[in-house]
């Protein structure tokens, strides 16, 4: 009989290391790079949105001329059915979100529309809800380098400019 030799194990002097299970630690990290991103981009959406960074908030607008549907100019006299035609209204936007407009006699008080409005930055509108509950859009107009050149309000039929 042969002998068979046992084979031994040899023990291996580097043994291999466990590895360590990363993946939890790279998905953490992910999300809190992904909750920074968005905390950024909702600020400067919020920035670029908020009414007081807009160029209209807190200015008097004066009445200057209007149009009528056919894009034709009218006397202010007709617009606002007085008799001189030197009359001027007046558009206040608020930073909190609220408007006065004085065309003619909105109350037997004072004659002021108010209402609540908001700004659509990338339409360059304003969505104006009077105290009435009537709605409206006003129209913003830009200059070349951007500058607020005029508001377009409607009245009874009629685009009253506002500067």
């Amino acid at each position: 009989m042969s002998k068979k030799k046992k084979s031994k194990k040899r023990k291996n002097p580097y043994p291999k290391k466990k590895r360590k299970n990363y993946k939890p630690l790279i998905i953490a990290c992910a999300v809190v790079v992904l909750c920074a991103v968005l905390i950024i981009i909702s600020y400067v959406i919020y920035l670029n949105t908020s009414l007081e960074a807009a160029d209209f908030v807190g200015r008097d607008f004066r009445s200057v001329s209007a149009l009528d549907a056919s894009g034709d100019e009218v006397d202010m006299e007709d617009i606002y059915n007085v008799r001189y035609d030197s009359y001027q209204g007046s558009l206040t936007l608020k930073g909190d979100g609220t408007f006065e407009l004085w065309l003619t006699s909105g109350s037997a008080d004072d004659g002021t529309h108010r209402g609540s409005y908001t700004y659509d930055r990338e339409k360059q509108i304003i969505n104006a809800v009077f105290d009435s509950g009537e709605k409206a859009k006003f129209k913003l107009v830009r200059n070349g380098d951007n500058t607020l050149k005029r508001i377009e309000v409607p009245y009874n039929g009629y685009t009253v400019y506002f500067v």
